[in-house]
């Protein structure tokens, strides 16, 4: 709370006299003296936003002067001055929207205020990065130009000339003029296995015994060979002249003739 003296003057602005005020609440605490109310000035705010007090009864014209009081520029600093200017704005303004029919501002949805300040720091995060990339732009296209190159290259010393002997270089174009040999594909003929040859080899295989090992007939022959063999005993099985047997799984084939 501030403790001040007020001074009167002339016309002129010259100090004419002084008496002592002392100032002993604060400004938002001095009574004020209308028709309407009688009290502090905080207390006239808190009925008006409780709408206890009627503000279209209440007139401006003489609350201001009552905030304000007499001698306003010497008896209260400027930001006392302008907090209580900006309460009268208020109050003032509060009045005009309702002598005009405008809707209130609705209380702000607070999940919004949230999400609206969130995005406000994103803003602020981001701006030294698009700041970073508005330079860079700007660098590029500052040296998007072709820059040559101003210090000549470093050559080395020049390679000594080889002396080629002619005869050498004769025989190395005739190997590349010969033509290379056809590679041979004699290994790649194909095989050729008979399947009633394989079932005439099981059948003299069984008219030796009652039963014969697989692993013993298909002894010397080739993977192709054995494949088929194992066909071979499957359609005599189909057919019903032979039963196979398996003791184990990928173990020896056992054939016994019906």
């Amino acid at each position: 709370m501030d403790r001040v003296r007020l001074s009167r003057r002339d016309a002129s602005g010259r100090q004419v006299g002084r008496y002592p005020l002392h100032v002993t609440v604060a400004p938002l605490q001095q009574p004020v003296d209308l028709d309407l109310f009688q009290g502090p000035f905080d207390l006239l705010l808190t009925l008006v936003i409780r709408e206890e007090v009627d503000l279209f009864e209440l007139p401006l014209a003489e609350l201001i002067p009552a905030a304000l009081g007499e001698h306003a520029g010497e008896r209260w600093d400027p930001p006392t001055t302008s907090e209580l200017v900006v309460v009268l704005a208020a109050v003032a303004e509060l009045k005009v929207r309702r002598l005009l029919g405008e809707a209130e501002d609705p209380e702000p949805d607070p999940d919004a205020m949230e999400a609206r300040e969130r995005l406000a720091e994103r803003l602020i995060q981001y701006a030294p990065y698009r700041e970073a990339a508005r330079w860079l732009g700007d660098r590029g296209q500052d040296v998007s130009a072709h820059r040559y190159r101003t210090v000549p290259l470093a050559l080395g010393a020049a390679l000594p000339a080889r002396v080629q002997d002619p005869l050498t270089l004769r025989r190395a174009l005739q190997n590349l003029l010969t033509a290379r040999p056809e590679p041979s594909l004699t290994h790649m003929g194909p095989i050729r296995v008979s399947m009633p040859e394989l079932l005439q080899r099981l059948n003299r295989a069984l008219a030796r015994g009652r039963s014969v090992s697989f692993d013993d007939v298909v002894e010397g022959q080739s993977t192709l060979e054995e494949a088929l063999t194992l066909v071979a005993a499957l359609e005599l099985a189909r057919r019903g002249e032979v039963t196979l047997a398996q003791s184990e799984p990928f173990g020896d084939i056992t054939i016994t003739r019906t």
